[in-house]
């Protein structure tokens, strides 16, 4: 998660006390953001994906096996970015949901009063 590798003593504060703040702004940007890394890591997998398709170290012991790691080596990579990729565009969704639930709640209670 986001922050999980933050030094000791750098780690951002969530705690507002007893209050509940909400803005759809502030979710709409958030979502903006990991939509742009979704995208972003999407288009990087695609780049990455291409490296080493041919075995340039020839037709070898040595050269297969080098091929074969550096190949590994970028498939490991590739399905890490699609995972990341992924983990993005869901918490983009995520976001773009409590939008929309912030603005029926809002709703709602202004109906209400």
């Amino acid at each position: 998660m986001a922050g999980d590798d933050t030094q000791p003593g750098r780690q951002y504060n969530f705690d507002t006390g007893d209050l509940l703040e909400s803005s759809e702004t502030w979710w709409k940007a958030r979502g903006k953001t990991a939509e742009t890394a979704a995208n972003d890591l999407e288009s990087l997998t695609e780049q990455v994906r291409m490296l080493f398709n041919e075995n340039y170290w020839g037709d070898c012991v040595e050269g297969r096996a080098t091929h074969t790691l550096f190949r590994s080596f970028i498939d490991t990579l590739v399905a890490d970015l699609r995972e990341q990729s992924a983990s993005a565009r869901n918490l983009s969704q995520a976001c773009y949901s409590a939008v929309r639930t912030i603005a029926t709640a809002d709703h709602d209670s202004a109906t209400a009063i």
